[in-house]
């Protein structure tokens, strides 16, 4: 599951993270506003997604992670196919079991737990699916994607990073061999399951 995968490359790591961090990382800087809050805080405020404190949070998710791409080594997009759900699952996940834990903590370590998965290089965003079900991917996702299904024998075409009828039925059959709703897009879910070592 995606959640338990980046927990597992280091957001446990975030607890209690800011003494460690002022006295390893001599580019201190400071943090303001959402980012000091609390785990608590963040878990209290998802109970209303719409509240102006879980959209301050979850804005300075985002912002921070949008940021780090610029500050990353080699890095194009740290979070090429997770969208705001799905970094509010894995930061719930974490805040549930660590309530006193800062956001920026939490966050600095997704950073590391994230670079495996990143785009390192420019690549173009494609629109794929059908009129019901669309997603935007970058083709060097999609080349990824179908390096993966050929792996698992799902799809026997080109490595090229173009969304084909038969890339489409490829996604189908990886998606019904998982559990997911067998839409062939490669949404989020899709792509986590798939490109997971």
């Amino acid at each position: 599951m995606m959640i338990r995968h980046i927990l597992a490359l280091g957001l446990v790591a975030a607890a209690p993270l800011s003494a460690a961090l002022a006295q390893e990382n001599p580019r201190q800087f400071a943090v303001e506003g959402a980012g000091m809050l609390t785990c608590a805080r963040f878990v209290e405020a998802r109970a209303d997604t719409t509240s102006p404190d879980y959209q301050r949070m979850i804005g300075f998710i985002e912002g921070y992670l949008s940021a780090a791409n610029l500050y990353e080594p080699d890095t194009f997009d740290l979070t090429p196919w997770h969208n705001a759900a799905a970094l509010d699952m894995i930061v719930e996940n974490h805040c549930a079991q660590h309530p006193d834990d800062r956001l920026v903590g939490v966050i600095q370590s997704m950073v590391g737990g994230l670079r495996p998965f990143r785009v390192a290089r420019f690549s173009p965003m494609l629109e794929v699916g059908d009129g019901q079900n669309r997603a935007f991917v970058y083709e060097a996702i999609l080349r990824r994607a179908q390096a993966a299904l050929i792996l698992r024998g799902h799809y026997s075409g080109p490595e090229d990073g173009t969304y084909t009828p038969a890339l489409r039925d490829a996604f189908r059959g990886f998606q019904r061999s998982v559990g997911l709703d067998p839409t062939g897009v490669p949404d989020p879910a899709t792509l986590w399951k798939l490109l997971n070592p």
